[in-house]
């Protein structure tokens, strides 16, 4: 009797747990399914043309763009038709967006609606089935489990509990009868009655095992015998964002996106199809502008002094100069040992200067009676004396003037009034910001082809065309320094800044070119594209690349020709969650 009573447990449990499920698992029979408020959504894609249509109220409101470039078609004339439904024109209200009052838009039932597009240069004929969910009654949307007294009250559960109860109670009953006579037999014949008895007990075992059996295996089938509320399938999973329509960008459950179009019109998306191309084999390098060796001048202090105002004033970092035009003054400054020694080299000749002038004045007044010679190496000798006193005068009122070795414009000015410097130091660097270059750092390799052409892309995605000067045969760091002219330089551009270079050789590779904007990081760090599936789905595909130049780059594997690649708002798809 106890297997007896877990069995009819058994049964209990196992009808009640088929029946306990939430909302989506209905057997078909209680009603049609619950409708969602989401609103109807028709795509259809021609080979010139693709068109995207959504409810809003009693409107129609249909997108229309080029399959290949997803750019908005303007000025479209759309007529829309179908079965029961009269002909009529929509009128634009925004580039590629068409709108059209209808009253059947929200009307329940499917409906197949034909679009005649006609453009300035292309016609076209699209179609597709315009489809409206029956109203129904709305399920539980919090997922709760049905109340137990819903369940026990259902005509089809009492009648598989009441069922369920019979076949026990019979089974149960009618074992235990057999055994019971079986037991009462004459006790001459109780080895055979033991055996009968043992057989009788393991039958009803074996009964209970197969019911229990069964019970579990309609348990597990139930749910492939119910009714659509059942389906898990996942073919669908990706549709489900299409079929839910709605105004909101999502993440797929196979990674991809689904971008309506009316986010589409905002993030201003554009695509192309790729295509394979030869291009040269180009190669990275990292750059720093420098200034022009021609162009490029330093002033330093001669000597040790002390920075004096010229009548122009002291230059400043920003000043135009030309060549030869004076930046400052210094004034030279003399150690206290050598003013000293100064000091008494000018008594010195004061001294000689004296008996000089006095000695040429008494040869004057006897001019007659000495030589000529000896006045005329007394005067010399004068005039040598006065020379060097000249010469050893105080330097305080004598300034050095520092000028411009060549044109341009001051970058460097480390001067200031009455800056005390010294022999050396740089006081003014001047640069001309039309010439300039850019060093690159690289390794050489062997086997790249001689450099054909190279570009520079800045810090802030300016494009710099470069030409290619030569390369030093000295190693600096284990890498080779390349030099480039800069051929069309902005004036944003200043001297340090770091660069990104692209040299391209005189061999060649097969690719997808693509705008730089087209790759993205995805969230393991590999570089990816966002491929167009339909007109408003996208898939991220991981790919290789190389550069190519400041503004394109190489994708060597990852995609195939014909795919339609997001160009343009790449990279706000890729934040989409």
């Amino acid at each position: 009797m106890f297997r007896t009573t877990i069995t009819l447990f058994a049964i209990f449990v196992l009808t009640i747990s088929a029946a306990w499920a939430g909302p989506g698992h209905d057997h078909g029979d209680e009603g049609p399914a619950p409708v969602t408020n989401a609103a109807p959504r028709l795509e259809s894609v021609g080979s010139t043309m693709e068109l995207v249509a959504i409810s809003e109220g009693h409107r129609l409101i249909m997108y229309l763009d080029h399959p290949d470039t997803s750019e908005p078609i303007e000025g479209a004339s759309i007529e829309v038709s179908g079965e029961g439904i009269p002909v009529a024109l929509a009128k634009p209200v925004e580039p590629g967006t068409y709108e059209l009052e209808a009253d059947w838009v929200d009307q329940p039932g499917a409906k197949a609606l034909v679009f005649t597009i006609t453009t300035k240069t292309d016609a076209d004929l699209l179609n597709g089935t315009w489809s409206v969910p029956e109203a129904g009654h709305a399920a539980p949307s919090d997922g709760a489990a049905t109340p137990l007294v819903q369940i026990l009250t259902r005509p089809d559960i009492l009648t598989m509990l009441a069922g369920a109860l019979a076949l026990g109670f019979v089974l149960a009953f009618a074992l235990r009868a057999r055994s019971r006579q079986k037991i009462g037999r004459d006790d001459d014949d109780a080895p055979t009655t033991k055996a009968s008895a043992t057989k009788s007990i393991h039958l009803r075992s074996a009964a209970e095992l197969i019911l229990i059996a069964a019970l579990v295996g309609f348990a597990i089938a139930s749910p492939a015998l119910a009714g659509p509320g059942h389906d898990h399938g996942d073919g669908g999973h990706d549709e489900a964002p299409a079929a839910a329509g709605g105004i909101t960008p999502r993440k797929l459950p196979g990674g991809g996106v689904f971008v309506p179009k009316s986010t589409q019109r905002l993030l201003g998306l554009r695509t192309t199809p790729a295509a394979t191309a030869s291009s040269a084999r180009t190669r990275e390098l990292i750059g720093t502008v420098v200034p022009d060796p021609s162009s490029f001048g330093q002033v330093q202090a001669p000597m040790d002094g002390q920075i004096e105002v010229s009548e122009r004033g002291i230059s400043y970092a920003g000043q135009k100069v030309q060549a030869g035009e004076v930046l400052a003054l210094l004034s030279p400054s003399i150690p206290v040992a050598d003013l000293g020694t100064m000091q008494q080299l000018r008594a010195e000749v004061d001294g000689k200067l004296i008996i000089a002038e006095q000695k040429l004045d008494r040869l004057t007044r006897i001019a007659s009676v000495v030589a000529k010679s000896q006045i005329d190496d007394t005067k010399a000798e004068l005039a040598a004396l006065r020379e060097q006193k000249r010469v050893l005068e105080p330097k305080d009122t004598q300034k050095i003037a520092l000028k411009a070795p060549v044109s341009g414009i001051i970058s460097v000015a480390n001067v200031r009034a009455g800056q005390v410097v010294t022999a050396r130091d740089t006081l003014f660097e001047i640069v001309d910001p039309e010439k300039l270059w850019v060093e690159g750092i690289g390794d050489a390799g062997h086997g790249e082809g001689a450099i054909m052409a190279a570009q520079a892309l800045d810090g802030e995605g300016h494009s710099l065309k470069l030409s290619y000067v030569g390369r030093s045969p000295t190693l600096r760091q284990q890498a080779t320094p390349f030099l480039f002219r800069i051929e069309d330089s902005h004036p944003e551009l200043v001297i340090g800044s770091p660069v990104k270079v692209f040299a391209q050789s005189d061999s060649t590779t097969q690719g997808i070119e693509l705008p730089l904007a087209a790759v993205v990081r995805g969230n393991n760090g590999i570089p990816q594209v966002w491929i167009k599936e339909s007109p408003e789905r996208f898939r991220p595909a991981e790919v290789k690349t190389q550069p190519l130049d400041g503004e394109r780059l190489l994708v060597l594997a990852g995609i195939k020709p014909g795919d339609r690649v997001v160009t343009s708002a790449a990279e706000l798809i890729n934040q989409i969650r």
